[in-house]
């Protein structure tokens, strides 16, 4: 026999629950939680890609105003 500490348990409100003994429901609702849960980790990550990346297009922009202030665009005149 399995001792309950072996199975995949939940605690919830200061209380442990072995979570194929829950209703169907509250399974479903356990599962649902769960790719909450992943799905807020993945989307974290993606948030951290971006700012990056930003923060990137950012710098190269600034590389590419600085290295243009000096030139003069064609058909422009200077005195």
């Amino acid at each position: 026999m399995t001792d309950v500490q072996d199975k995949p348990t939940l605690s919830f409100d200061d209380k442990n629950y072995v979570i194929e003994d829950l209703e169907d429901t509250a399974r479903y609702i356990v599962a649902q939680l769960q790719d909450l849960k992943r799905q807020e980790a993945e989307t974290s990550a993606k948030l951290d890609q971006i700012k990056v990346a930003a923060e990137g297009f950012t710098q190269r922009l600034k590389v590419e105003l600085e290295d243009d202030e000096g030139e003069v665009a064609e058909g422009e005149f200077t005195q």
